[in-house]
């Protein structure tokens, strides 16, 4: 791709001080490529340059990035199409947590939750403001920023707000933060396993179920469901639930 080109693209400025820890930004990385493959089913983001200063990444559809060599305009098009649609969710998601952290979480189930939540983590473990730019092929362009302070208020309120939900239901709350524990980090698998390309989703399905069976807990199953549906996978979280 020309680099003098413009084009649509998520621009993530990291206005450090001090040296990034890395596994904060590869953990940012990685939560953005699976919240674009959720929003936008097999698509695949990419990193187009990383500039020094403050760091300053520049996001594309893999689309983008392969032109002029990508299967003619139409699907650049529809790569420029999705990379515009989850800046504007990103920055939305990060504008409803700054102004009300709390509830934020009711957005839709495609919401790039976990991006933003790398994204607020990074900004307090770095000590740093974050901006995020979505600019379009005509330059123009939205931001959000948030300063460290603003991530540290916007985890503190989330941990109340969890809190608060735990104390509502005492006698269960253990087991439901365990349940929920485990079907995220298998949830977590799940995902790898599609943006890696290791697996199909029939595949993937099969390793879930596999592991659920294993272990015998219903309700993990049903926490496993739960789970999956708030990423945005409803047939996936519905099949689930009729095993």
């Amino acid at each position: 791709m020309n680099l003098h080109e413009e084009v649509a693209s998520i621009v993530l400025v990291i206005e450090n001080r001090q040296p990034v820890p890395a596994l904060a930004l590869s953990e940012l990385l990685a939560a953005l490529a699976r919240d674009y493959r959720k929003q936008n089913r097999a698509r695949t983001l990419v990193v187009e340059r990383v500039e020094d200063g403050s760091i300053w990444i520049t996001l594309l559809d893999m689309a983008q990035a392969a032109l002029p060599y990508a299967k003619g305009a139409v699907e650049a098009a529809k790569g420029s199409k999705a990379i515009i649609d989850f800046g504007k969710s990103l920055i939305g998601l990060l504008k409803a947590k700054k102004n009300h952290p709390a509830s934020a979480g009711q957005l839709q189930s495609k919401a790039p939750e976990r991006s933003i939540e790398k994204l607020v983590k990074l900004a307090v473990d770095a000590n740093c403001n974050v901006r995020l730019r979505q600019v379009e092929a005509d330059g123009s362009c939205l931001e959000v920023e948030v300063t460290r302070s603003e991530a540290v208020a916007i985890q503190e309120s989330e941990h109340y707000a969890k809190e608060a939900r735990a104390l509502s239901h005492p006698i269960i709350a253990h087991e439901r933060d365990s349940d929920a524990k485990r079907a995220a980090e298998i949830a977590d698998e799940f995902e790898r396993l599609q943006i890696s390309e290791e697996s199909t989703v029939n595949d993937a399905l099969q390793i879930i179920l596999g592991v659920i069976k294993r272990s015998g807990d219903v309700e993990l199953l049903r926490s496993l469901a739960v789970e999956l549906e708030r990423r945005g996978y409803k047939e996936l979280a519905a099949t689930i639930s009729e095993n």
